[in-house]
């Protein structure tokens, strides 16, 4: 009932412009989750949509406003104050709605008095230097086997406190997020499980946060994530490289002007000259 609130009385304040829209569609597709209830998924949206370059002010606004609203309806508070304080900064003169429930009203209005008990940070300030992850995806990897990746931070004014992994098998499951450890090396590690491991493929990608949990760079995004290959189980003859073999052979021997592929149970065949038989077990 209360998420349900929510979602109406965000749709009151809370709408992508057609810029927004032609600059970043994920501004709009994040709203559209949101709408729907759909929290996590709007969070993953929201996040990509936030580190996208060419955002203008108001697309920031906007997305801090979804953000804050999507994190409130999950009870995850603190994150809601920080995207909250966020939009404050960009926006100081920024008005709560008078429409919006005494609870949720309160909250916002609270947050704001401590923002600006605390001087208002962030506003007039200069923008930090951008962050950047660094990553090397693997090629492929066999179904059932552990994944490890790791990536490496450009952080120049140590803006982020966590990196983690997001990740899928396939393409239409929710991401799911592992926290990345980092080593003394300064390289963030994490290992997606082998359980989750399977053909066609999984989807990841990784997003360093910043003190408020909040997205400040990413390396792939949910709209555009990284892909590793993961090989299919079944016959031998949808492998790649048994006809690759089958072809070398053929090529390297002069004499062979067909190829015969058996297997258990299948009659005899006697072997003719330039006949190549290969039997599958």
């Amino acid at each position: 009932m209360i998420r349900a609130l929510v979602a109406v009385l965000l749709l009151t304040f809370v709408v992508p412009t057609a810029e927004a829209q032609r600059n970043n569609p994920l501004i709009r597709q994040g709203q559209e989750l949101y709408d729907e209830l759909r929290y996590e998924e709007a969070l993953q949206v929201l996040s990509a949509a936030l580190v996208r370059a060419g955002n203008s002010e108001q697309d920031r606004v906007t997305i801090y406003q979804v953000l804050a609203f999507t994190y409130l309806a999950l009870g995850r508070r603190e994150e809601a104050d920080g995207a909250f304080r966020s939009l404050l900064a960009i926006r100081p003169e920024y008005a709560t709605p008078t429409d919006l429930s005494p609870r949720f009203r309160e909250f916002f209005d609270q947050s704001r008095q401590q923002w600006e008990a605390d001087g208002q940070p962030g506003v007039a300030t200069a923008p930090p230097p951008p962050v950047t992850i660094a990553h090397v995806s693997p090629a492929q990897a066999d179904p059932g086997t552990e994944v490890p990746l790791s990536a490496t931070l450009d952080d120049p004014s140590g803006r982020v406190e966590r990196v983690v992994v997001a990740y899928r098998q396939g393409t239409s499951d929710v991401f799911r997020r592992l926290d990345c450890e980092l080593g003394a090396d300064g390289t963030y590690s994490a290992t997606i499980p082998g359980e989750d491991v399977g053909p066609p493929l999984v989807e990841y990608y990784f997003e360093a946060l910043d003190g408020a949990g909040l997205p400040v760079a990413a390396r792939g995004d949910v709209a555009a994530p990284l892909r590793i290959a993961v090989e299919g189980g079944g016959s031998v003859f949808g492998k790649w490289w048994f006809w690759t073999i089958v072809g070398a052979v053929v090529v390297g021997a002069a004499v062979a002007t067909a190829v015969i592929v058996t297997r258990p149970g299948d009659p005899v065949i006697p072997p003719g000259q330039g006949t190549l038989i290969i039997n599958v077990r």
